[in-house]
Order: C-alpha cells, then structure tokens, then sequence
C-alpha cells in the first residue's frame, strides 16, 4: 500500500500552521549566585556570633543577619523564576509563562513584535544570563535571568522577521 496525499488540498495549509521553532531556557546561574551568597553571610554571621559573645543585637551581627535574609529570598524568587518560567517561539506567536504579578501568561504574534533588547547585571555577562525586553506597540515583557540572551534575541529578531513577511 502505497501512501496517498488527500486530493483536496490547500497549499497555503502549511502556512497557516504553527510549528514550533525553539523554547528560550532559563538560566540556573543567578539562583546559585544567591545561594552562594547566602551560605557566605551565614558562615560570616557565624563566625561572627563566636566573637561577640556578649551582645546578641551587635550591629554587625544584625547586618549580616540581614544580609543572610536577603540573599535567601532573592535565592528563593530566582529558583520559583527557574522552576516557572517558560518560555516557546512557534513560527507565528511567542507563548510564555513567568513568575510574575502582571502578564503572567503572555502570547504575542511575532508579527506585532516592534523590537527586541537585551541587558545583563553586573555578573550577569561572565554567568552568560541575561533579561530580554520583547516590545510591541501595546506592551512590554521582561523575561529575566535568560540563558544565552544574545543567541536568544537574534533568533527572535529573525523568527519576527520571517513572520513579518509572510503576513
């Protein structure tokens, strides 16, 4: 049996589908860059805490106290971003899911994207992570701590491109 196309097809059919180009990844590296912080301002406490025995409401007592809870809850909000966010390009729309208040679940037509930029951090560069600002006319989407941000946004400026022309 040999295998037989259906007689009646369109040939814009193919056009009209959506196939799925890539999924943007999210980087690990912020949420253990937090957590590297973290165990330090816990050992400094610590080993502060053996010091001054005398006085448990030192100034740097509570300083690096602060600091451990700072850095834990940053740890905290970077790995809930690495477990939730995702993010996938399909040859006509960008579908997205993010650890946020507003935007939450987000689709945008590649056709109504007007730009496309990147920033990193101050570690963000040598950790190759990085936010992506996607822009349309209506609406601004961050996505923070992607993985090789750069590669991301000329893949998106190319797909926005392509869809831009077959519309």
């Amino acid at each position: 049996m040999r295998f037989e196309p259906p007689e009646f097809t369109d040939p814009n059919e193919d056009m009209k589908k959506e196939s799925p180009l890539f999924r943007v990844a999210i980087s690990h590296h912020p949420a253990m860059l937090y957590l590297f912080i973290c165990s330090i301002f816990f050992c400094a406490y610590s080993f502060a805490a053996g010091k001054v025995l005398g006085d448990p409401f030192a100034l740097i007592l509570q300083f690096f106290l602060c600091g451990w809870a700072l850095s834990l809850l940053c740890f905290l909000v970077a790995f809930l971003m690495l477990l939730y966010n995702r993010i996938e390009v399909t040859t006509q729309r960008v579908y997205g899911y993010r650890f946020s208040l507003l935007h939450r679940h987000f689709s945008i037509p590649l056709s109504d994207i007007t730009s496309v930029t990147v920033s990193q951090y101050f570690f963000a560069g040598p950790l190759h992570y990085g936010r992506i600002r996607i822009h349309t006319r209506h609406l601004r989407i961050h996505i923070p701590f992607v993985r090789e941000p750069f590669a991301v946004k000329s893949a998106l400026d190319k797909a926005a491109l392509q869809a831009g022309k077959c519309k």
